[in-house]
């Protein structure tokens, strides 16, 4: 993967996460991010994961929730990695590595706002409905981002 690539993955992620912010209890938001976090994945392998939804999502926290930057590079981070082992894999594991990436993204967020001071597990329980959500979106809709992109290229 060209280095270039991965720049401009890291710009959609942080552009997908900053076009729609809705906020939540916990002071985070619901966003599109992590459908391109799992597309670039699916698309670019685990480097390109790792460091488009890392840095792409912290960047993007940066802006908006400065307190949560270290957080979401580490969770998206994995979350991009993750997903991003399914690029060579054969059907299944196109389908399994998302999946337990998202998962991740869930677990790192809940266990990232109990323990994270002045939130604590009230905060993390009612943040997770909507983190669950946004997994389902990202989950399904970097699925078909990478299925519609797959079948362009390959009539092109």
């Amino acid at each position: 993967m060209k280095w270039y690539l991965i720049v401009g993955l890291t710009v959609m992620v942080m552009v997908a996460t900053l076009l729609v912010r809705i906020p939540v209890p916990g002071g985070g938001y619901f966003n599109l991010g992590d459908v391109v976090i799992i597309f670039s994945g699916l698309f670019g392998g685990w480097k390109a994961g790792l460091i488009a939804g890392g840095i792409g999502s912290a960047l993007a926290d940066l802006i908006g929730f400065p307190v949560f930057a270290p957080i979401t590079l580490v969770i998206k981070g994995l979350e991009g990695l993750v997903a991003g082992l399914a690029k060579p894999g054969i059907r299944w594991q196109r389908n399994l590595y998302p999946a337990i990436a998202v998962v991740i993204m869930v677990a790192g967020y809940f266990f990232g706002c109990w323990l994270f001071p002045n939130l604590g597990l009230a905060v993390a329980f009612a943040d997770l409905p909507v983190n669950i959500v946004q997994a389902a979106a990202g989950f399904f809709g970097g699925k078909a981002l990478h299925i519609a992109y797959t079948k362009i290229s390959k009539t092109s």
